[in-house]
Parts: structure tokens; sequence; C-alpha cells
């Protein structure tokens, strides 16, 4: 056999190689473009014939004679494997990315069993045979009751019910029982010096039980049609899924036909009738320790609506998604400083993730305290809304998304936000963001959650039922 007869057939090989790998990884693509409709089917059409018609080009360069076209040829098949590799990567990147943060039905409540500070028991087996209450007043949800009482069949208690967290409470400070086994974010307002309880007898911590309970079904969305979310703001550090207060508690209400988003922020301390309450008042913020269906629930009863879904970030999880994006650039409505972070001006500030957290979490600043906190707010979210709606975010929303596992989470399912992004990117353009706060009046009084009077704000009812009249109007356009 020549040499020539024997290039020749290791050319035909090494051809047939590239049209194998090419085939084998383009096909991958496809699949993984039929797995989740990231891009719009246009583009990914686009891209797949350009695939295509890129390495048919390379492979008729192979086929000349002359050594340049060849080398061209070979730099054309390798750009489209290369092509083909990176798309798998990003296609999966982003499948897993979102599979961290969407879906997230379910959270998770820890209780504490605990003792006074000056009892004698300390341990759990100490407390074998002895009385220990428990709150009837948890959220309406079987699951979570029944996956409770099973853990507790492990200890040896005599239970006894209790109609509140707070008449619990009582009952182990007058020593009516020898434990109590309380919601640990409940606890932790008790132990607030803003919550002005001040307990005369401290709280003890013998061990802790983790319950999982499923969140109300969402509804499913379509990326032409108007929907509500709710977004909520957890006071904690750490993994999203565990209940706490809700600081932050805006309404998203988006058009995506019109590209109108409403944000409608309501503040921390309104004082309102929380779903499990009966009708009893209490700070806002202290539904999220009962769980995000009790807060949403809450909102849905204040302002008359039906939110579809809710988006959950605690404080860890904000500063991690601004770095992810390289940070933001937000509009202060006045000059500030916070101590050890530094000077915010009038007007645009460009913020990294700590900056931007410290210009959420700050209203001691302002005359307006939580109001004006609740419009920082939104200016962020409007910051972060214009960043992740460009195209440069969108095409690498999983990278980002990969970097803040664990400290966000929503009910969107993968594919409602496949079908979101892909929507915005085939319909491209600036969204109209438009920003409303309610506001109320302060005074001190009773809530549900304590036995003490704290600090409330009493709803504006006319603010309200302007907030309920934009939002019926955003949600009817056209």
């Amino acid at each position: 056999m020549t040499n020539k007869i024997r290039k020749k057939r290791l050319h035909a090989a090494f051809i047939g190689a590239c049209i194998f790998f090419v085939t084998l990884l383009t096909g991958g693509l496809i699949y993984q473009m039929t797995r989740i409709s990231i891009l719009p089917i246009s583009y990914a059409v686009a891209i797949i014939l350009a695939i295509i018609v890129i390495f048919g080009i390379g492979i008729f360069l192979q086929l000349r004679k002359r050594i340049y076209m060849k080398i061209a040829g070979l730099v054309l098949t390798f750009l489209v494997i290369a092509a083909d590799i990176e798309g798998i990567y990003l296609y999966e990147n982003s499948i897993k990315a979102l599979s961290t943060i969407a879906n997230q039905a379910t959270e998770t409540t820890t209780y504490g069993i605990y003792v006074l500070e000056t009892s004698d028991i300390n341990s759990v087996d100490e407390l074998f045979g002895k009385t220990v209450g428990i709150s009837d007043d948890m959220p309406d949800d079987e699951l979570s009751d029944n996956e409770l009482a099973e853990q507790l069949t492990k200890y040896d208690f005599n239970l006894k019910s209790y109609d509140s967290q707070l008449s619990l409470v009582k009952g182990l400070t007058s020593k009516e029982c020898d434990g109590a086994i309380l919601n640990s974010s409940y606890v932790s307002i008790l132990e607030d010096p803003e919550s002005g309880e001040n307990l005369e007898v401290g709280l003890r911590l013998l061990e802790e039980v983790d319950v999982s309970k499923v969140v109300e079904k969402p509804n499913v969305v379509t990326p032409e049609d108007p929907f509500i979310v709710y977004i909520s703001g957890k006071d904690t550090w750490g993994h999203i899924s565990v209940v706490s207060r809700s600081d932050v508690n805006i309404l998203a209400v988006v058009n995506p036909g019109t590209k109108h988003i409403l944000l409608v922020s309501t503040p921390r301390d309104y004082y309102v009738p929380l779903s499990i309450s009966n009708g009893i008042k209490d700070k806002l913020t202290h539904a999220g320790i009962y769980g995000t269906d009790v807060s949403e629930d809450t909102m849905e009863m204040l302002y008359g609506i039906a939110i579809d879904h809710y988006f959950k970030v605690n404080f860890s999880g904000f500063e991690g998604l601004i770095n992810a994006m390289g940070g933001i650039t937000v509009w202060s409505d006045y000059a500030f400083d916070v101590e050890n972070i530094g000077h915010f001006s009038k007007g645009e500030n460009h913020l990294n993730g700590l900056a931007a957290l410290a210009f959420v979490r700050e209203r001691h600043s302002f005359a307006r305290g939580d109001v004006q906190r609740g419009e920082n707010q939104m200016n962020v979210i409007q910051s972060v809304v214009q960043k992740m709606t460009s195209k440069s975010t969108l095409i690498n929303y999983g990278d980002i998304m990969k970097e803040c596992d664990g400290t966000f989470a929503t009910d969107f399912s993968t594919e409602e936000i496949a079908d979101l992004v892909a929507y915005q990117l085939s319909n491209p353009g600036e969204w109209n963001i438009e920003k409303m706060s309610v506001s109320g009046r302060g005074e001190h009084n009773h809530v549900y959650s304590l036995s003490k009077t704290c600090y409330v704000m009493v709803p504006n009812e006319e603010d309200i039922a302007y907030a309920r009249e934009r939002i019926e109007e955003i949600m009817n356009e056209r």
C-alpha cells in the first residue's frame, strides 16, 4: 500500500470520526434543548442550523487539496465541537442551578425543647415522665402536625396542650409544665430587645427537632399572562428553607405582555390579622415564623388578591446574588451613612453585595423609618430586575443561580422560569417598573405573638385601597 493511499484512508477516517463526534455532540445539545426551554425555539433552531452549516463548510474545506483550506476546515470543525460541548455544559449547568432554587414546595420549622434557665433539668432524658407543653396554634397542615407528633413519640413526655405559643410560655414560666416545645423562631422574638417582652426568667434549650412541611401548591403561570409574586426577605443567615421572621414583604405584580411591573412594599410592623390568629392583630413580620404560607395568606387577606408564587431570600442569599451579578447600580433618595459599611450618596450608587445588604436593611437614618427602607428595597429590586433581564445576564443566569444555592428559593417550577427567560429573550425591551409603598401611623398595642404591647403601624386604609386598585389595573392591562 502506497503512502498516498494510506494518507487518503487516514484522512477519510479522520473526517468520519469528526462527523461521528459532531453528530453525537449536536444530538446531545438538541436533547438538552428539549429538556428545558431556556432559549426561544427560534434561537435554538438558529443555533443548530448554524452548527450544521459551519460544520458542513469545515468538512468541505477539509476535502480540498490546498493546505490552507484544510487548516481552515479543521479550525471550523474544532470550533463546532467546542460550541457543542459549551452548549451542553451551559444547559446542564442551568438545569442543575434551577433545580436548587425552583420547585421549593417545602420548608423547615425548627422546634426546641426548652426548660427555664433556673430549672434543675439538664437533659431531655430528665424530662421523661414529666409534663411538657405544646402549642395548638401551628398552621393547619396535617403533614407538619403528623411529622412533629411522630418525632415526639421517641420522647416519653406527658404532653399538655396550650392554645398558643404565648400561653405556653406563660405556662412554663408559671411552672404549670416542666418543659415546652416551642418554635425556635418564636423564641428569637421573645429574646429580641425590640419586642419589649423581657422574660423575667430565661429559657434554656435542651434539644432541637426539625419538621418539614409542604407550602401551599402554587398556581401555574404562563409567560404571556399577568401574575403576582410575594417577595419575602428573611432575617436569617444560612439555608433558606428554615422559617423565620419576614423583614421584607413586597408584592410584585407582573404583566409580561405590557412589560409592566408594580412593586408594592408593606412595612414589617404593619398591624394586621394573621391568617392563623382568628382575627387578632399582629405585626406582619411575625407571620413569617409560622411559615411562608401564613405570610402569603396574610398578604392575600390584606389586599384581597390571589398570589401565584413566592420568592424567598435571606440576607446571605441577597449578598451572594448581587455579587454573582457583578454588583448593581441603585438610586438612593437620601444621603446617609451606615457604620462599618460607608457612605451612600443621594443619586446613583454602585454597590456590591455587602453594601446592597446594608442599603436595604437601614431604617434608623430616615424620618420615615421602615417606609423608606421599603422604598430602598424596591429600588434594589428594580436594579436587579433591570440587570437580570438583560441578554448578557439571561444567557448566563445558570452560573448566577449556582452561586446562590440554598440561600434563596421559589415555588416557580423549573419549566416556568425557563419559559419566562425564553419569553424575555424573544421579546426584548425595557420594563416599566412602578413602585409604591403603603403607610400608616405608629402606636404601641397588643399583638397576637407577645404578651406586652410593642410598636406597630396601623394601616392607612386609603393607601391599601389605592394599592388594590393599582394591582387590579396592572393585572387587567392589555
